[in-house]
């Protein structure tokens, strides 16, 4: 009975209890600090598709606000280039006379080229015809009828036609929202494993200190208490490895991303996660170590529940 008193006094002192397997609840169990590395490993993959999903979701918002109200006219190259001059200032006429567009303008050839670069290579343009490509601006509120200007656009230069990038880009922003929706499976996904692996390991470690435990019940202990003390090992355990998943995750994304940029070879630009995107990362160790905690103190009652 003495020792039994020295063991809940040292426990409501916040040391936890002595058993035969060390402190209950700490997190220097060997069976149990393998949930810093699962957790991590976990927190790296919500980490990575959270990354990518918001990219996706950034160059979206971006492609929509930079090709709003803008049209894209193409002339067809000619084997005369004055035949094809002659169709590209025809084609400018018409535009700048629609009420509906505010500002037209033939790209340069050097500016065409650049454009075309990344999908047919610097080597092939010298040897390819080029067509005239015009940037139209429209003007605030007005949508021009793509079907009639196409025809006008066929009487003044056959061959010509006029794109405002509705059909590419509203396949880009699908695919912006069906990653968002991965990610989203994969960080539930991520949530459910972490939680399994921490009552694993907590039933696991319960098993261990279970002659501490009973005697804890023996003195008045409390089962909330002894699930806090469990929750708070797993609290700790998760906070450090999902911290080094998350890190080890944004370091990827960074490197990723960095490496994308450098390489000049994107059709597109890739935008960098802002400020609101990073600190989503940064609730990733947060997330992790609450389910952690909540599926310890949980799995911890409903097991004393049974024993009692």
């Amino acid at each position: 009975a003495a020792a039994g008193f020295r063991h809940a006094r040292g426990f409501r002192q916040g040391g936890g209890v002595t058993g035969p397997g060390g402190a209950i609840g700490s997190e220097r169990d060997r069976e149990r600090r393998w949930i810093a590395g699962v957790i991590g490993t976990l927190s790296l993959l919500a980490t990575l598709a959270l990354g990518l999903a918001l990219s996706l979701s950034a160059a979206g918002s971006q492609w929509r606000a930079d090709f709003a109200g803008i049209l894209t006219v193409e002339v067809p190259a000619e084997d005369d280039p004055a035949v094809q001059a002659a169709k590209t200032a025809a084609v400018l006429a018409l535009l700048r006379a629609d009420p509906a567009i505010e500002r037209a303008e033939a790209l340069d050839r050097a500016r065409a080229q650049a454009l075309l670069a990344p999908w047919l290579g610097a080597a092939a343009l010298g040897a390819l015809p080029l067509p005239d490509l015009i940037d139209a601006r429209l003007r605030k509120g007005s949508k021009p009828d793509l079907p009639a200007l196409q025809a006008r656009l066929e009487a003044a230069a056959p061959g010509a036609r006029a794109d405002d990038h509705a059909r590419w880009r509203s396949g880009f922003l699908a695919l912006a929202r069906a990653a968002g929706i991965v990610a989203f499976v994969v960080t539930a996904a991520v949530a459910l494993a972490a939680a399994g692996a921490v009552g694993f390991a907590t039933r696991a470690g319960l098993a261990m200190h279970r002659d501490a435990v009973d005697l804890l019940h023996l003195v008045g202990a409390e089962d909330r208490y002894i699930a806090f003390q469990f929750a708070r090992a797993a609290l700790r355990l998760a906070l450090a490895g999902s911290a080094l998943g998350t890190g080890g995750g944004a370091a990827v994304l960074a490197l990723a991303h960095w490496t994308a940029t450098a390489s000049g070879t994107l059709a597109f630009p890739l935008p960098a996660l802002d400020l609101w995107g990073w600190a989503a990362i940064g609730l990733v160790p947060l997330g992790a170590t609450a389910v952690a905690a909540a599926s310890a103190y949980a799995t911890v009652l409903r097991a004393l529940a049974r024993i009692v």
